[in-house]
């Protein structure tokens, strides 16, 4: 079992060398640097990491599923670029950074996002050809789509949007929670499993455990944001408070929220025990994910 902190160390700094060589050149087009502004401002890395860590559970080595990884953090920094625009979110911080429309303009942050989603497919595409496989190309590619679209991050953006000052139910705000972010950490350990060969017992276990673990990562999230400050988290605070957004710690207070948030870890380390590897990497991923402040 690799120390916790040196393997998101080195993954990261591989995510982060790997996602540079990916993007269009500095200064080839104004397009091109703000894709790469709001790439390089950084971030968690959390989505890429749950791909490489799963591929690791299963086996991979982590140079074969690398541009897997680096597609998905491309999909979820679009998704970050387009939620901080005035139509959505209307922020002007993120990652510690001024959002991308602030320093791009609003419609260069539109373009650029658009670019980024439009590559992480390419991507894709690229690794089913150089690495022969087509096939789990294809899986890849259609596990991302479904994840990031209407039937998932797009469309909880959608009930999150509409729910604003609301009274919602706690299945209705978990469907939120579940679609907005559960969908595309779901599809970060699907990914990470096809690509290494998953059978479909193991597919079924830990898109079990990536539910769980998004859903409880979006409650501390929520917590989070009535509590941690502007630096910490590198954008806005008070943010789901100004707009009235059906969150969990709105509906149950912070206690509450975050039992729940302790129950889903808990629901989500079972899931892990049925896995006849050892997948000790991903418990103390997800519990890191989970007990974090900020």
């Amino acid at each position: 079992m690799p120390d916790l902190d040196q393997y998101i160390q080195d993954s990261k700094a591989a995510i982060d060398q790997a996602l540079m060589e990916s993007l269009p050149p500095a200064g080839s087009s104004r397009v091109a640097d703000a894709m790469r502004y709001s790439v390089e401002a950084g971030g968690k890395r959390l989505r890429p990491l749950l791909c490489l860590a799963t591929a690791q559970v299963l086996g991979a080595e982590q140079k074969t599923v690398i541009d897997v990884a680096c597609a998905l953090e491309m999909v979820h920094t679009y998704s970050l670029m387009h939620d901080d625009l005035p139509a959505m979110d209307d922020s002007d911080l993120r990652r510690g950074k001024a959002s991308c429309h602030a320093v791009f303009g609003e419609a260069m942050a539109i373009l650029a996002g658009d670019a980024l989603l439009t590559l992480a497919f390419e991507i894709i595409s690229v690794y089913g050809q150089e690495e022969q496989q087509a096939t789990k190309a294809v899986r890849i590619a259609y596990e991302l789509a479904a994840a990031a679209g209407v039937k998932g991050m797009i469309g909880g953006q959608e009930l999150d949007l509409l729910a604003e000052g609301k009274n919602l139910t706690l299945v209705e705000v978990e469907e939120i929670a579940a679609r907005k972010t559960g969908a595309l950490f779901s599809a970060a350990v699907r990914c990470g499993a096809l690509a290494a060969g998953a059978g479909q017992s193991e597919l079924e276990v830990l898109s079990n455990f990536a539910h769980l673990t998004g859903k409880a990562y979006q409650i501390v999230d929520d917590l989070l944001d009535s509590k941690a400050t502007a630096a910490e988290l590198g954008k806005p605070v008070s943010a789901d408070l100004k707009k009235a957004k059906a969150t969990l710690p709105a509906l149950l207070g912070a206690e509450a929220a975050q039992a729940r948030a302790d129950q889903l870890y808990r629901q989500a380390t079972k899931e892990l025990q049925k896995l006849i590897t050892d997948a000790g990497l991903l418990q103390l991923l997800a519990h890191r994910l989970i007990y974090r402040d900020k």
